[in-house]
């Protein structure tokens, strides 16, 4: 088994942070059409970071997997750091998928980034080319 296919099934065997945070700050729901995932995630923001993540749903095994993976990064930093994250930082950390995957792979940071959006209310929405990374 890869090391890849480890991770990924130790993530989506033992999920970090699937849940649902009671009083949460904001939350966002996020779709991947292509393969039928469904997300929500939940922030609890405190001066500018984030200090707790958690998401449910419906994902796909990569999502998931990604979901849980993903709530390691983004605990303690702040929102700006967050609204930086991508696909690379996924790669940069170990985290990395076929490239027919790569949409589930980031469905987690879309829509946390995208809550974020929500939370300052800057109008922005960021989909999914703002966060792939051309190869």
């Amino acid at each position: 088994m890869s090391e890849f296919s480890t991770l990924v099934q130790t993530y989506y065997q033992n999920p970090i942070n699937n849940r649902k945070i009671a009083d949460c700050t904001i939350s966002r729901h996020e779709g991947n059409s292509v393969c039928g995932d469904d997300l929500m995630v939940y922030l609890k923001i405190e001066d500018n970071k984030i200090v707790d993540r958690s998401y449910e749903g419906m994902p796909s095994m990569i999502t998931q997997a990604a979901a849980s993976f993903f709530s390691e990064l983004v605990i303690g930093r702040s929102l700006d750091e967050v609204l930086q994250m991508n696909e690379t930082t996924m790669k940069e950390n170990d985290f990395i998928v076929s490239p027919r995957r790569r949409r589930a792979s980031v469905t987690a940071i879309l829509a946390t980034r995208n809550a974020i959006h929500d939370y300052l209310k800057d109008g922005r929405e960021d989909d999914f080319d703002d966060l792939l990374v051309d190869e």
